[in-house]
């Protein structure tokens, strides 16, 4: 195995609304994890969108003293080319100092570019110096909890991917987000039936926000994590893993429904991903957000809260995605 890592910043500087009150280039970061040994004639191309306050190192997790948590470079050594992104505004990404025209549409405006430019980069060779030309690459998207949200507007209003993953995110209604309610008991109570008015946060006066805020770990540390996580990973999370999110991104994620209107027009395969423990009520429901999808996978993995790649049975997720490539991509 011999797996490579290269960043790359993605323009997308085109794909931002005409009347934003700034002008400067914006980019989008991503990095290429690869096995060169490991291709097939036809490889996968994986374009994977990161949760919100996440870098896009979530996708390749590789905690001090540790190994085997980078579910990208365990796709990588099945083949598959992984292109772990950083959300309009996240990670690496241009930030500018007026954002509030980076909407959520907007983030999926950019991830549609960066797609376009990746394939293109692809196709030509020039995505890396250890890869070779792509032509007949199968690109494939996912998203992980924002990053969801992103890959289904983008999906339903671009089509981009002949199949499509979303990991740990609802288009219907978000559940166990502290803005929301209360959490207490969440793992000895039976999840309720979703309430649209129990969930729905007030509308925030976004001037009253910092432009860009973040999302100390440990108010979320209940959702995001199983209780007995290792104190090593949780300082790893937030030293390694925290980035900043646009006050008008993070305000639209909050919205129930928002995306529904774009899931409603999917009409390629989906596979979705769910900790035991997560912000669906009702994991086994969601399929019903895809009336036009041919086939849609549901998968609820045991002892897994919602950043599921931090969790002991993480192989268990990869693996089943890793099938579902197989049958799905070819």
């Amino acid at each position: 195995m011999s797996i490579t890592r290269h960043c790359i910043a993605v323009d997308v500087t085109a794909a931002m609304p005409a009347d934003r009150p700034t002008v400067e280039p914006m980019y989008v970061t991503a990095t290429v994890v690869a096995d060169p040994d490991a291709l097939s004639e036809r490889p996968v191309v994986v374009l994977a969108v990161t949760g919100g306050t996440y870098h896009r190192r979530y996708w390749d997790l590789q905690p001090p003293g540790r190994n085997g948590y980078s579910q990208a470079a365990s796709l990588a050594a099945c083949g598959v080319v992984f292109v772990a992104c950083d959300y309009l505004g996240g990670g690496d990404s241009t930030r500018p100092d007026d954002g509030d025209f980076m909407t959520l549409e907007v983030a999926a405006d950019a991830s549609h570019a960066v797609y376009e430019q990746v394939r293109a980069l692809a196709e030509r060779g020039e995505l890396t110096e250890s890869l070779p030309a792509l032509p007949d690459a199968t690109y494939i998207g996912i998203g992980q909890s924002l990053g969801g949200l992103i890959s289904i507007i983008q999906q339903g209003k671009y089509g981009d991917y002949p199949a499509l993953g979303i990991f740990g995110s609802s288009p219907q209604i978000i559940t166990n987000i502290p803005e929301h309610k209360e959490i207490a008991g969440l793992r000895d109570a039976p999840a309720p039936a979703p309430d649209p008015a129990a969930y729905t946060p007030a509308a925030p006066d976004l001037s009253e926000l910092p432009m860009y805020h973040g999302a100390p770990r440990e108010k979320f540390r209940s959702v995001f994590h199983v209780p007995d996580v290792p104190d090593d990973l949780w300082a790893y999370d937030e030293d390694a893993c925290h980035t900043l999110i646009s006050r008008a991104i993070a305000a639209d994620a909050m919205v129930p429904g928002l995306a529904a209107p774009f899931a409603d027009l999917i009409d390629v395969p989906v596979f979705l991903a769910f900790g035991e423990y997560d912000v669906s009520a009702h994991p086994r429901s969601e399929p019903a957000a895809y009336p036009r999808a041919p086939e849609v996978t549901v998968v609820v993995v045991p002892d897994m809260a919602h950043m599921h790649n931090f969790a002991d049975t993480r192989g268990q997720l990869w693996r089943r995605f890793a099938d579902w490539l197989t049958i799905t991509a070819r």
